[in-house]
């Protein structure tokens, strides 16, 4: 539980942008190309802004996990 709710605030503090495109992947189940339809960008924009939100999660939950 309480890592759970690690991931969930560190989620929620992404830039809006990166936010997004990691929620509607990860948590919504939709293909980059599919994120990228929803929110109406480039395919290669949705991979960078995925990139940053992952290097960002793994940055913020470093110390979570053994």
């Amino acid at each position: 539980a309480e890592i759970g709710e690690a991931v969930r605030l560190a989620v929620a503090a992404l830039p809006e942008e990166q936010r997004m495109v990691f929620v509607l992947s990860r948590y919504q189940g939709l293909e980059y190309p599919e994120v990228a339809e929803v929110l109406g960008i480039p395919l290669g924009t949705v991979k960078s802004r995925m990139s940053r939100a992952i290097r960002a999660l793994r940055d913020e939950l470093k110390g979570l996990l053994p």
